[in-house]
């Protein structure tokens, strides 16, 4: 199974919560541990990627580690 990193810097938490609030920081943190779940649950059971990233053209995908996405919404 996929071992994630776990750790948010002080920093990051920090400025999520500015931007977002913390009902959105709850609401954000419980979305990712549920994608994060799913994903364990579906490679323990085998289930691969079926490529739709692949043949999709998603602008945003493109944009993350380029820039700050947070920051530009």
């Amino acid at each position: 199974m996929p071992k994630p990193p776990t750790t948010v810097t002080d920093e990051l938490a920090a400025s999520l919560l500015q931007q977002l609030g913390p009902t959105a920081l709850v609401e954000l943190t419980a979305l990712i541990g549920f994608a994060n779940y799913a994903s364990r649950v579906n490679t323990a059971h085998g289930i691969k990627s079926q490529g739709y990233a692949d043949s999709c053209d998603i602008p945003l995908a493109q944009r993350i580690g380029k820039t700050s996405l947070i920051s530009k919404l």
